[in-house]
């Protein structure tokens, strides 16, 4: 009988072994989601600046347009810069409102203007 016994303990220590490993792992991937949670935000917020900040180059471009500094872009344009896009979809030339469009990835942003 004795003969069993390191055998039966070889048994109860892999058990132990298997369930303290899965307690782990569940431990590792439940602190790993709010990182990534959290990661996905931050990209997120990245995103929204820069296509505010590519509709407020729009809306730049229609003012000096309208001061007669250059040419007004044609309505429904787009501007590709690096990563942004900028879309004219109103411009002053059909009414007194511009509505420009700010797009980065996922992150849309959009400026409407009044001219006089």
């Amino acid at each position: 009988m004795k003969a069993g016994r390191p055998q039966h303990r070889k048994g109860v220590v892999l058990v132990v072994i298997v369930v303290v490993m899965s307690v782990l792992a569940l431990v590792v991937a439940g602190a790993i989601r709010p990182v990534r949670d959290e990661a996905e935000l931050a990209t997120l917020r990245v995103e929204t600046t820069r296509a505010f900040y590519a509709a407020e180059s729009g809306a730049f471009i229609v003012m000096n347009a309208v001061m007669g500094n250059i040419e007004m872009p044609a309505e429904g344009s787009t501007l590709n810069l690096v990563g942004q896009r900028v879309e004219f979809v109103q411009v002053p030339d059909s009414g007194p409102i511009a509505v420009i469009e700010g797009i980065s990835g996922d992150a849309i942003r959009r400026i409407e203007l009044t001219t006089e």
